[in-house]
């Protein structure tokens, strides 16, 4: 992220928004159709580490657009 101009945060936050929406989708067809086998309920599960992967790509989606909008003075120090 070091080094990057404004036009740059702006299209990483693009590319990460994305592949939220990817994740996000994923998630979601988990949710409808997969049951926690682990405690042999009826009730909808979704991995830890698709939620995890999906956290951390909106984070950092976050952090991009935030440095995007604060222009090149803040993204390059």
């Amino acid at each position: 992220m070091i080094g990057m101009t404004a036009d740059e945060h702006a299209a990483r936050a693009a590319e990460l928004i994305d592949e939220a929406e990817r994740l996000y989708q994923i998630c979601l067809v988990d949710y409808h159709t997969n049951i926690n086998e682990d405690d042999h309920s009826e009730e909808p599960y979704v991995p830890g580490a698709d939620l995890a992967m999906l956290t951390a790509t909106t984070q950092l989606a976050q952090v991009h657009a935030t440095l995007a909008l604060r222009g090149p003075a803040a993204a390059n120090g």
